[in-house]
């Protein structure tokens, strides 16, 4: 399993230990976080950890899916904590130096039957805590259907409407967090991939660079 979690470009840092940053990749349904992080595994170093979305990995393992209020409830339980075990994992390693997630702890309030306040109370935790438990934000916009939005996730069930809607939710779901950026679609996704590896590029420490991994400024709507 170990090496899905890491990217795979060489470097030349010989740290054995790193200060450990993580940034949420967000969004509504097929905005494009799953590809951002593959072309992220083929960019970055090892130090670079790569974390799946949890609730890909729960309904693709057979996980019950029901849109009932208990069922609803007991699926984002589940992709809550599958998803701070997975960043326990990454930070009690000690080598990575830049995390990459694939949704959020908060990516939950969006997809929460209830209210938020008992969605702090079923999972123990606060808005506070959670915050600040990740150095950087990125939400890309969810494309409309004229603009690219499918089907092709198996595990996609969202129309392009209520991918939207979802979209609006979930930037709802992260106010507050104080660095946050915005990745609007575009037709061609690659401009919209490289706005996101600007943002991501400067996450990295100097003794990680690669040779596709240069530091260049990008200034993004907050």
């Amino acid at each position: 399993m170990t090496p899905h979690f890491t990217a795979t470009q060489v470097c030349q840092c010989s740290k054995t230990q790193h200060q450990l940053r993580k940034v949420v990749i967000t969004g509504g349904p097929g905005a494009g976080k799953s590809a951002i992080l593959e072309m992220a595994r083929m960019q970055f170093c090892p130090h670079v950890a790569l974390l799946p979305e949890s609730a890909t990995i729960l309904f693709s393992g057979g996980f019950w899916r029901e849109n009932s209020l208990h069922g609803r409830e007991v699926a984002q339980r589940a992709i809550f904590h599958i998803q701070k075990e997975m960043e326990r994992f990454v930070l009690i390693k000690k080598i990575y130096s830049l995390a990459i997630c694939d949704r959020g702890t908060l990516d939950g309030l969006a997809y929460w039957p209830k209210t938020p306040k008992s969605f702090f109370a079923a999972l123990g935790i606060s808005r506070k805590e959670e915050l600040l438990n990740y150095s950087v934000v990125i939400h890309l916009r969810t494309p409309s259907q004229e603009n690219g939005y499918n089907l092709r996730n198996p595990v996609r069930v969202e129309t392009a409407k209520e991918a939207q809607e979802m979209d609006a939710k979930l930037e709802k779901a992260w106010k507050g967090h104080p660095q946050r950026y915005f990745i609007d679609s575009t037709p061609n996704f690659m401009e919209k991939a490289e706005k996101t590896f600007q943002i991501l590029r400067q996450l990295i420490p100097s003794c990680c660079a690669t040779p596709g991994n240069k530091h260049l400024k990008f200034s993004a709507s907050r």
